[in-house]
């Protein structure tokens, strides 16, 4: 058991708290927010491997536990206060002799073995089987009537940890790829698992007392119960690589809420060496924390069962040089295309190729636009090419090509003579 100190701490406590919150609600935003809609880029459905998942906690919070007054006291000694906990930081804080104590790594540890299969709907599904290792932190302040002082520093928060391990099971879910970001296709994913829980430590003695000048509490620890179930819930985002080997960074938010609790603690306020109130409460490992994990394949037990349809070549007229005037990225399989002359009608004769085909061979370009539909092939370049078959009465032959993707009209100018065409390129 540990005793935080000063009353300085407590405003420090307060202000690492709200950034803290702030620092996951920025999390959140990031996570669950901050969509993207550029087309999906996974070509590899169908595929399955085995992988090993190490995975912890980088901030917890120890979330609130049950706590009663027993009757014939008018009031309780403790009442909770929750105050964050991380992984790298070490905690600093005083025992009942007034000498520093340091706390080590808070949090919890997962390694699992898991199947993970991409779907024919770009979606990702695993399932996974691990052991783990938690130290679950839970904070309570002192009321008022029992603060105390300890080498002249104000006792205000009493802290105890939770330490436990077991075996966990998993199933996990993604969104469909949300396009590029950062470390690779970005997609949002649910897990839900389930965590036997045995109970190995605790950090408050079974009996302590911290009664000073008449005035703090005793303490009465038990361990009622060794054993339970934790089920838990993560969301958060998964940045799959785009080697397409399932391997992924997941980083979440998860809530883990046991079903019984291990131990009762009740605790008893003195004032002028006189018991004056009593708090009971139990702690069962519940936790918040913000989760990291990083997904490696150890052998890959099915390829790609997706064929993907390819063009067998992508332009029309090969002795001409082509030049790729603008590349678009998009999300629709299908795209109308207006053609017409933007200029005065002179006269200019085109071709339209498309992956190596003609949509329409020597075709009058007209201010009136000739609606054309596209069907795009995924994962590979789709090029349209404007073939001059002559060259007009007003010099160079030009055609203008419309477009709409993602609501925006795209005009392009394209520019064609004996020697080369232009063309524009769609990445599906």
């Amino acid at each position: 058991m540990e005793i935080k100190w000063t009353k300085s701490f407590w405003n420090r406590a307060l202000i690492c708290k709200l950034k803290m919150h702030v620092f996951l609600f920025f999390i959140f935003n990031y996570l669950f927010l901050n969509f993207n809609s550029n087309a999906q880029l996974s070509n590899k459905q169908g595929i399955s491997s085995i992988g090993i998942r190490p995975s912890g906690t980088v901030f917890t919070f120890g979330l609130p536990q049950n706590s009663t007054i027993p009757s014939g006291f008018q009031q309780g000694a403790f009442k909770y206060s929750p105050f964050p906990f991380t992984v790298f930081p070490i905690n600093a804080s005083t025992n009942n002799q007034g000498k520093t104590q340091f706390s080590g790594l808070i949090g919890s540890f997962d390694l699992g073995l898991n199947i993970s299969k991409l779907l024919q709907n770009d979606r990702i599904l695993k399932g996974e089987f691990g052991v783990y290792y938690a130290c679950i932190p839970h904070s309570y302040s002192i009321n008022n009537d029992y603060e105390f002082n300890l080498n002249n520093k104000s006792a205000t928060i009493w802290q105890n940890t939770v330490s436990y391990s077991g075996l966990s099971a998993s199933v996990t879910y993604t969104s469909k790829s949300r396009g590029r970001r950062f470390w690779g296709e970005s997609r949002n994913y649910f897990q839900f698992g389930l965590k036997t829980m045995n109970y190995l430590d605790k950090s408050a003695d079974n009996q302590e007392d911290w009664v000073f000048n008449g005035r703090g509490f005793k303490i009465q620890s038990e361990v009622v119960n060794r054993k339970s179930i934790l089920p838990f819930l993560e969301i958060g985002r998964t940045y799959w690589r785009r080697a397409d080997d399932m391997r992924s960074l997941d980083m979440g938010l998860r809530i883990g809420i046991p079903v019984g609790y291990f131990v009762s603690n009740t605790v008893t306020g003195y004032n002028n060496n006189q018991p004056t109130g009593a708090s009971n409460f139990q702690e069962n490992g519940a936790y918040i924390g913000f989760q990291m994990s990083y997904n490696l394949p150890l052998k890959i037990l099915q390829k790609s069962t997706l064929s993907m349809p390819k063009a067998e070549r992508i332009y029309c007229e090969m002795e001409r040089k082509v030049i790729i005037k603008h590349t678009y990225k998009v999300n629709q399989e299908v795209i109308n295309i207006d053609l017409y002359d933007h200029e005065n009608e002179d006269g200019d004769i085109v071709s339209i190729c498309f992956n190596g085909q003609y949509l329409i061979e020597k075709y009058e370009l007209k201010n009136k636009p000739k609606l054309l539909n596209i069907k795009l092939l995924p994962f590979q370049k789709n090029v349209l090419t404007v073939f001059a078959n002559n060259t007009g009465k007003e010099g160079a032959n030009t055609s203008a090509i419309r477009f709409k993707l993602n609501g925006e009209v795209q005009e392009i100018i394209l520019y064609s003579d004996k020697k080369e065409s232009e063309g524009i390129e769609f990445v599906y």
